[in-house]
């Protein structure tokens, strides 16, 4: 089960011991890439669904998925059906990708982290809603890639910071496998900072 984690700004770093932030964070980077735009694509068989792979940043792939009810995107070629799986909460029926993918950089140039936009559309007018997901990247990892927050985008303001302090802060120690998701909006009660903090050793 997802966590469903906030974005309050907390006093409560300080009762948890959060006295000073890595300073990593404050050197990352972005590259944008227009995903869609180098791709391969293929149909299945027997199904209306489409595949493609992409090229990223660097060495990495993009896989997407894409069916008559939306799309979805794995990296790598390990843990692609376990990616996937996962996906923002559905906020209406069809689901649409955003254009262009942010990859979150070490101060070196490697990319530790991703963010895309989903954008959820209905029937009927208003139907609908959008997510930033952000997802650890893991080159030798299995799987290769796993989501890390949804962080509702359509009503909530800083969203696009808030999915970069996600990268930043929650992207490095994020154990895919074995962490949930977390849900960035606002009914949220904790902020990106706080469910770092607590995730330190000893917390």
């Amino acid at each position: 089960m997802r966590q469903s984690i906030s974005l309050s700004l907390v006093s409560a770093l300080a009762l948890a011991g959060f006295t000073a932030l890595p300073a990593f964070a404050q050197a990352n980077d972005s590259a944008y890439v227009r995903v869609q735009d180098n791709c391969t694509h293929r149909q299945a068989e027997d199904e209306p669904v489409f595949y493609a792979d992409c090229a990223g940043y660097g060495d990495w792939t993009v896989h997407i998925v894409a069916g008559e009810h939306g799309a979805a995107v794995a990296y790598s070629d390990r843990g692609i059906e376990a990616q996937w799986r996962q996906g923002p909460p559905r906020s209406g029926v069809f689901q649409d990708l955003g254009e262009v993918m942010e990859w979150r950089l070490t101060p070196s140039g490697e990319a530790f982290a991703t963010i895309y936009r989903s954008i959820f559309t209905g029937f009927e007018p208003g139907d609908g809603g959008q997510y930033l997901t952000v997802s650890a990247l893991r080159p030798d990892g299995e799987p290769g890639a796993c989501h890390v927050a949804y962080v509702e985008a359509a009503q909530q303001p800083g969203a696009n910071q808030i999915a970069r302090d996600v990268a930043d802060y929650l992207a490095a120690g994020w154990q895919c496998g074995v962490d949930e998701p977390v849900v960035f909006d606002l009914d949220s009660e904790m902020d990106v900072l706080t469910v770092a903090a607590q995730r330190r050793p000893g917390h």
